[in-house]
């Protein structure tokens, strides 16, 4: 389990504190030490860096006085607080003089230190007792890039806990079977978990004891992303797309704002009140306190639960404790398809979270041997199997030997009971679907980044789906100033991938003479549409080896889907499309992708990004920009005033949402402008923008200025005001600059401004071509914009031949 979980357990638990810890790990060090030592490293001394937290640093310091009675050598240890152990680390690997020969840090860290550490000598690598590390600790997380750089000291994964005796009592038992209509048993499901939570909540235990569902991690520093990370794990791990819990294997899109994320926060944010009145405050450590003190019926944690609830010097429930592999799901996120899928059987993804520890040698030590064999020693079978069967060292079971050697368990547990706790852990060891914790460089950028708006949302302060945005949002940025490319590339490695990932790929298809393109159009009943679609035919028609297929899907979604299953199914070379809706459209893009056709998004999005390009303005930028029109347009900054109404285009599309996310960033920060009218779906068309706008006006008998998501709405708001002669005194402000229309209006005085949203038409074949050619694209093309008022309106005209 994580160290300074552990650490604060002890802190917590532990009745004779460090001492008495000390006291067990000399005891067992200096009874397995060499009496006769080999002192193959006399005069020399080494340095261990770990956390000053009595978990794994007490083993290392018992394991260190042990290691130099059999080698003649010295040890220190240095042990610093774990918020700083990251950076410590960093620092001496990069340092002329080193401070660490040996580093105990927690296997994430893996991609952050990998470049500057030493290979496992091969003679540990063939030593027999290397094979007794699990495979799935041994193959996943000691390796980075093919080579063997740590040893796992330590394995990690989430597991459940629930108590037997409450679970077995006669009158739950009959009571839940009345309530939820199944027998009372260990959750399959997390819609068990929670039904049992709530069944468990308001009653009382042994004794009168009031007791409540469930202990978790839910306070910022307290292990809470560990938490919601095992959770998520059932929902977004599909099989059929390994390694998409946290991004995109094949484009490093982050995944935390998908379907199955949102439902997992949901979950997570509703057990909050199956859990004890204070858990707003509980870390890792408190939660084990509330279960084992015998206030919850439930708690997830990593396995030391399972041996302090079993000594009774810390626990109150000392063999009344049962154990369970993470609840599943019978609906799986598949972020390959972009859909909810279906099992039968409830699907289970048991997650490693944070791995375990592990050791390992930095390249500038100047005692790469001697850390080497201290590290075989820590880690060895018989150190090892002692420290897993010893309540406190935060060891928890990670060979082969540990699992076989029962009759160890028996210090603390009974015979049937270790039985049954290590049944548990094999079985989610073992698991096909077992998955990994996220293992690349800037993982603790990553869990930050998710922890203050998961807060945010238990708190009730935004909603779980704005709270996962912004966590996507940063996550992206984080990603970037990373380096995407290299991130990708590391991200499928820590998930054990092949290192190409699955896409369309121009090769296949850059001899070809002739091409076919596809091309799915939204809807031609708005005239930028119109003018979309015949700068895409004009640039079309200047490449006589290019096929174009056109299909309009008269502004209906099944319509839509059904043209691209058509092309799709045509096996056309590359797909433009315009998409109607950005989710109903995501998972028929996804499925051209995922057959091997380029896909080139245009205009509006799509809910994910598999898909070569995308291809259109930047709606944010561009509402930023109206922002700033109107907060000078209405006085100035901190001077601005007035009532404004904002005409939404299609509320299902991130093209509207964009511009009004923009746009209210700016006005937002102005006191004296005030949106005055409720968010209402113009659908983009004129005749929407007059009935909103008829409605507002009905309402409101001051209005200062109109801002509409296309130019064609905000005509019809004109029309609106001019029918009942409020007009003269409305600023009316539209996007999308058609010369023939919106430049137009501008021209004659019924709009104030526009601003350009180019058509991507003729860029798009451009692109295509370019792809299917076998060069470079970039995934992103963004078109530029323009202000268009009666400064520049009347040239616009001219070059376009209407003026």
């Amino acid at each position: 389990m994580w160290a300074v979980a552990k650490a604060a357990g002890k802190a917590v638990f532990s009745i004779g504190g460090w001492a008495v810890l000390c006291t067990v790990f000399l005891g067992w060090g200096l009874a397995v030490a060499d009496s006769s030592p080999e002192q193959r490293f006399a005069g020399i001394e080494i340095t261990v860096g770990v956390h000053n937290a009595p978990t794994i640093s007490g083993p290392a310091k018992a394991h260190a006085l042990t290691w130099g009675q059999r080698t003649g050598g010295k040890v220190k240890v240095i042990s610093t607080p774990f918020g700083q152990l990251f950076d410590a680390f960093k620092a001496s690997m990069t340092a002329p003089e080193p401070v660490y020969d040996v580093l105990l840090y927690m296997s994430p860290w893996a991609g952050d230190f990998a470049p500057h550490l030493t290979e496992i000598p091969s003679e540990l690598v063939h030593n027999e007792t290397f094979d007794d590390i699990l495979p799935i600790f041994r193959e996943r997380l000691m390796t980075w890039n093919g080579k063997w750089i740590a040893i796992t000291v330590d394995g990690d994964l989430f597991q459940g806990y629930y108590r037997k005796d409450l679970f077995e009592d006669p009158k739950n038992r009959a009571e839940f079977r009345e309530r939820y209509g199944r027998d009372l048993a260990p959750p399959d499901t997390w819609a068990d978990y929670r039904d049992i939570a709530e069944f468990f909540t308001g009653r009382q235990g042994p004794g009168g004891m009031a007791l409540y569902g469930a202990a978790e991690a839910f306070v910022r520093g307290g292990q809470q992303f560990w938490d919601v990370f095992s959770r998520a794990s059932a929902y977004t791990n599909h099989p059929d797309f390994k390694g998409a819990q946290f991004f995109d294997p094949d484009t490093m899109r982050a995944q935390i704002n998908n379907p199955g994320w949102v439902r997992a926060v949901r979950d997570y944010v509703e057990i909050l009140k199956f859990c004890p009145p204070d858990a707003k405050t509980y870390g890792i450590v408190e939660a084990r306190q509330a279960f084992l003190s015998g206030r919850t019926a439930l708690i997830l944690d990593w396995g030391d639960t399972g041996s302090l609830a079993n000594d009774p010097q810390q626990s109150r429930v000392v063999g009344k404790v049962g154990y369970f592999v993470l609840p599943g799901s019978r609906e799986v996120w598949n972020a390959r398809t972009w859909q909810w899928q279906r099992f039968e059987r409830p699907h289970k993804a048991p997650f490693l979270a944070a791995g375990g520890w592990v050791a390992s040698v930095p390249r500038n030590s100047r005692q790469q041997a001697a850390a080497w064999d201290y590290i075989q020693w820590y880690s060895n079978p018989e150190n090892s199997l002692h420290d897993v069967v010893t309540s406190g060292t935060g060891i928890n079971p990670y060979r082969l030997t540990h699992f076989t050697s029962i009759d160890a368990w028996t210090r603390m547990f009974t015979r049937s009971a270790a039985a049954e706790y290590l049944e548990v852990l094999r079985t989610s060891l073992d698991s096909p679907q077992a998955a990994l914790d996220l293992r690349i460089p800037g993982f603790f950028r990553y869990s930050e980044a998710l922890e203050i708006p998961v807060i945010e949302a238990l708190k009730g302060a935004v909603s779980v789906e704005d709270a996962l945005n912004q966590v996507a949002a940063d996550w992206e940025k984080i990603t970037d100033s990373l380096g995407r490319e290299s991130q990708l590339a590391i991200y499928r490695t820590a998930m054990g991938l092949s290192s190409q990932p699955e896409g369309p790929r121009p090769p296949a298809v850059a001899q070809q003479r002739r091409f076919v393109i596809g091309f799915s159009q939204a809807t031609t009943t708005e005239p930028w549409r119109l003018l979309f679609n015949k700068e895409l035919r004009e640039e079309a028609a200047n490449y006589p080896e290019v096929d174009l297929v056109v299909k309009d899907a008269m502004d209906k979604i099944e319509q839509q889907i059904a043209d691209m299953e058509a092309l799709i199914a045509q096996r056309v070379d590359a797909i433009l499309i315009s998409p109607k809706t950005t989710e109903e459209l995501t998972p028929v893009v996804s499925k051209a992708f995922n057959a091997g056709i380029p896909v080139f998004v245009l205009d509006r999005g799509v809910a994910n990004d598999r898909y070569t390009q995308f291809i259109g303005g930047d709606n944010r930028e561009i509402s930023r920009e109206i922002g700033r029109y109107v907060v000078k347009l209405l006085g100035g900054t901190g001077k601005a005033r007035g009532k404004v109404v904002e005409i939404w285009g299609g509320m299902k599309t991130v093209a509207s949402h964009k511009r009004h996310e923009g746009f209210y960033e700016i006005v937002s920060q102005e006191p004296g402008i005030e949106i005055i009218n409720q968010p209402s779906d113009g659908d983009w068309k004129q005749d929407r923008g007059y009935e909103i706008m008829a409605d507002t006006l009905a309402a409101h008998p001051q209005i200062d200025l109109v801002y509409a998501h296309n130019d064609p709405m905000a005509y019809g708001a004109y029309l609106a005001a001019k029918e009942v002669g409020r007009d003269k005194n409305i600023s009316f402000l539209g996007v999308d600059g058609i010369p023939a229309e919106g430049v137009k209006w501008v021209s004659e005085g019924v709009l104030t401004a526009t601003f350009l949203y180019k058509t991507p038409g003729s860029e798009a074949i451009r692109q295509a071509l370019r792809f299917l050619r076998g060069e470079p694209v970039a995934r992103r093309v963004t078109l530029p914009t323009l202000t268009i008022d009666r400064s520049n309106a009347g040239e616009i005209l001219r070059a376009n031949g209407l003026l």
